[in-house]
């Protein structure tokens, strides 16, 4: 037997796997790493234990999984998934399939690697207890020999060589129960981890204050927290007029090839009103340079160094925009509250109902961009079917805000918009604040 734990490593070229292999091997797993899901199950078989990055962008995950399950030595093994989206169609088939669980893409490197460690050396000890045993000088009795610990969908506390934060694992879930009935409320997945927390505004229609809404927002969470706002918009983003920086700034262009590292949050620009600054390049067609799923797990490093991430994403709907949704902690979904923009906001939370995100995680607001906007807040929430925020007119000082750089909650943050949007951050804010009393942090 080997001296040093042997786990398969599947990672795709999407992920930082030097990264991720580097943190494998420094807490003492030998990983042999395989570019896609390999055919032969031999080694896999023959490890103790796999780990799978990028899981829900491996088609073919869920069939190797059942047929390792079903292969000699695979029944026991460790299967651990690392996702984007680890309530995606991928990893929920695999976890049906036998994976042990799913861990968050926003956990440290370290973490994952000092849990996939735990979990191969747990793995290696009921292989070794159950094997048959050499010869060996005749022993007292010791009575009935201890069973060997069964194989659980809940991950072992492992006890780390250094402090880190404890990854994020979605174990597998139990056989799905009845649909609820009309009277049952659907229950709410929680999201990955409450004290990192990612918001994501967005909204089906241009022109209605997403990027006013998203700065200020971020100015408002960042009262005694770490709170950065990165503009994915890839194309004409306005984060850098809004916040007045300078055209050198670093966007996620230049940041997204870096190699994994903590120190992102402070590598960024920090605004005056505390907000750190990840803004979108200024030229179209250095964004086409970037694929969208690599600026996604840039947002994610930096949601793991943060308490809180503003996303102002506008009305992206392909394949980033819609992942980074269903990521999202707490949806911002943004429009006006006049007949157009009511029911362009009821199809966009459509769209949110096909993608399974639930209502419970998502916020609407309705932004009186025109100072003649009327606010029905009762009938707007009926058309809906979704309670509403209502902002009022920001009126001249809005526009001046915008102008010049200076978010308003900054510079006026006793005006009216200021004070209906501060309820609005409060509100998606109580479950951090609860973690931190409940934890004493």
């Amino acid at each position: 037997m080997a001296e040093h734990p042997r786990i398969l490593f599947i990672a795709g070229e999407s992920v930082d796997a030097d990264a991720i292999g580097a943190a494998l091997r420094s807490v003492g797993l030998e990983a042999r790493r395989h570019a896609a899901v390999p055919d032969d199950l031999a080694e896999a078989a023959g490890s103790d234990g796999v780990l799978v990055a990028d899981a829900d962008r491996l088609p073919g995950l869920p069939a190797f999984v059942a047929a390792l399950r079903r292969s000699d030595g695979g029944a026991g093994l460790p299967i651990v998934l690392v996702a984007a989206d680890p309530r995606g169609d991928v990893v929920l088939q695999a976890l049906a399939a036998g994976a042990s669980e799913c861990l968050a893409a926003t956990s440290p490197t370290r973490s994952v690697a000092e849990h996939m460690m735990a979990r191969a050396a747990t793995a290696r000890a009921a292989a070794a207890a159950a094997a048959p045993a050499e010869a060996a000088p005749a022993q007292p009795d010791p009575g009935p020999a201890p069973a060997p610990p069964p194989t659980s969908t809940r991950p072992p506390d492992p006890a780390p060589a250094e402090a880190s934060p404890p990854p994020v694992a979605v174990t597998a879930a139990p056989p799905p129960a009845a649909a609820p009935g009309p009277d049952e409320a659907e229950p709410d997945p929680q999201p990955a981890e409450m004290g990192q927390t990612l918001w994501v505004v967005c909204g089906p229609r241009g022109g209605v204050g997403r990027t006013l809404i998203a700065s200020n927002l971020a100015v408002l969470a960042q009262e005694g927290r770490r709170v950065a706002l990165v503009d994915n918009v890839p194309r004409f983003g306005s984060i850098l007029l809004a916040f007045n920086l300078p055209p050198q700034t670093p966007t996620w262009v230049q940041l997204h090839g870096e190699a994994l590292s903590e120190d992102l949050f402070d590598r960024l620009p920090r605004h005056p009103s505390g907000v750190t600054v990840l803004p979108a390049p200024s030229s179209p067609e250095l964004a086409d340079a970037v694929a969208p799923a690599a600026v996604n797990n840039l947002i994610h490093r930096l949601v793991n160094a943060s308490d809180v991430v503003v996303v102002d994403q506008g009305g992206r709907l392909d394949n980033g925009g819609i992942d980074l949704m269903e990521s999202a902690d707490r949806l911002v979904v943004v429009g006006t509250p006049d007949n157009h923009g009511v029911y362009a906001v009821r199809t966009w939370l459509s769209i949110c109902d096909k993608l399974r995100i639930p209502r419970s995680r998502i916020t609407v607001v309705l932004n009186s961009v025109q100072p003649y906007h009327q606010s029905d807040r009762e009938r707007a929430g009926r058309v809906l079917e979704h309670p509403v925020h209502m902002l009022p007119h920001a009126g001249i000082d809005g526009v001046r805000s915008m102008s010049a750089g200076e978010p308003l909650a900054w510079k006026q943050p006793r005006s009216g918009f200021v004070k209906a949007l501060r309820a609005v951050a409060t509100e998606m804010l109580e479950p951090q604040a609860a973690l931190a009393s409940a934890t004493g942090r």
